[in-house]
């Protein structure tokens, strides 16, 4: 009964049926999200679309999918005119309207946007979105403080407010509409709804464990651990493996790397596009652990250039292919064409963004030869 009033309050326009049915819907789809299943995850926007057309959720759910898709590849602008459209829609409703899901809904769509335009570099504006956000999200949380959806995205505000790039910082102190965070509120929000019982538990993981990652000590094994209970949740969705696996290759971990690369390998039913990513950190670890031979034969493997269309290759893998390549290229003193790899990456970090590791190991390579670890 409880569930029954709260979907009543949270969905007033529609008749019950139909606000039990979106929450399922919604519900059905953040799970196809999670399993790595975006053609389903579609086939759900359509359904939720089609249920209540008049009705903001179905742009709310395609937003998240979107913010999905852009957090694995930053440069891709396939979506953005939707993006924009499908923002504005909800910004249209949201800010005319006594629903009780308004400041919810408004500060999904002004987080995607904040999102969005820190990708596109437009700093400024992505603060203002971000500033918004968090107003939107507090304001949601008062009326419903048992609201995790709303504690999840600002625990994520909040996080990313505190830890704005340093020129950001600067600009925070004079200008009003540059949020200003704490990491300290953010990480027990998205602790406390990753205990919840709800859909949004094993996303709020995810997160958790994407903000501990550039963590040291306790808080990177924290990450580890949280990766692995989602690499073991959802055996089908690559992207949490290939996650793990970048983890261990960055913190050495070369043997555990290698390990579960070879054991997804193994898979028969992984795209092209995967395949190639896997043959990439088995290269890197098997760099690491000093076998060139070895390392150079799983490199032959990797074939992002030969996708094409087919499968949209995420900017920051070819630059791990770039970096690949010159040290491949070092290894086999063939300095000239490492130099020209080892600027490709650079180069490449000016157009999109990419780990600030990998930029500054290109940079070293320009300087000087890259070299088998002896350790």
């Amino acid at each position: 009964m409880h569930l029954l009033i709260i979907l009543l309050l949270l969905f007033p326009a529609t008749t019950l049926a139909a606000a039990e049915q979106l929450d399922d819907l919604r519900a059905n789809g953040t799970q196809f999200r999670l399993k790595g299943n975006f053609n389903a995850s579609y086939e759900i926007f359509e359904k939720i679309r089609n249920t209540a057309p008049q009705d903001p959720t179905y742009a709310v759910f395609r937003l998240n999918t979107l913010s999905t898709h852009l957090s694995w590849e930053e440069s891709q602008t396939l979506y953005d005119d939707e993006l924009l459209t499908l923002s504005a829609t909800v910004l249209q409703w949201c800010e005319n309207s006594s629903d009780m899901r308004a400041n919810l809904y408004c500060g999904h769509s002004h987080f995607t946007l904040a999102f969005f335009n820190g990708l596109r570099g437009n700093y400024i504006r992505a603060g203002r979105h971000g500033s918004n956000a968090i107003d939107y999200f507090e304001l949601a949380l008062e009326a419903q403080p048992d609201l995790l959806e709303a504690k999840m995205y600002l625990g994520v505000s909040y996080y990313y407010a505190d830890n704005l790039p340093s020129f950001l910082k600067v600009i925070s102190r004079l200008l009003w509409f540059i949020p200003t965070g704490s990491s300290e509120k953010s990480l027990p929000y998205l602790q406390g709804v990753i205990e919840s019982d709800s859909q949004f538990a094993d996303v709020a993981l995810y997160i958790y464990a994407t903000l501990l990652i550039d963590g040291v000590g306790a808080e990177q094994q924290e990450a580890i651990r949280s990766l692995q209970v989602l690499v073991n949740r959802y055996p089908e969705n690559t992207r949490f493996t290939l996650r793990l696996i970048s983890v261990f290759v960055l913190e050495r971990e070369f043997d555990l790397a290698l390990a579960m690369t070879n054991a997804a390998l193994t898979q028969q039913d992984i795209s092209n596009l995967d395949r190639s990513l896997l043959e990439l950190w088995k290269t890197q670890s098997l760099l690491g652990l000093g076998e060139l031979d070895e390392a150079t034969q799983a490199f032959n493997q990797v074939d992002l250039d030969g996708l094409g269309d087919a499968e949209p290759v995420p900017g920051w893998s070819m630059a791990w292919q770039f970096l690949t390549q010159a040290q491949l290229h070092d290894l086999n003193q063939q300095r000239k064409d490492a130099i020209e790899n080892y600027q490709r990456v650079i180069d490449l970090g000016k157009k999109t963004f990419i780990s600030p590791v990998l930029y500054e190991t290109a940079e070293a390579g320009l300087k000087q030869p890259f070299r088998l670890s002896t350790d």
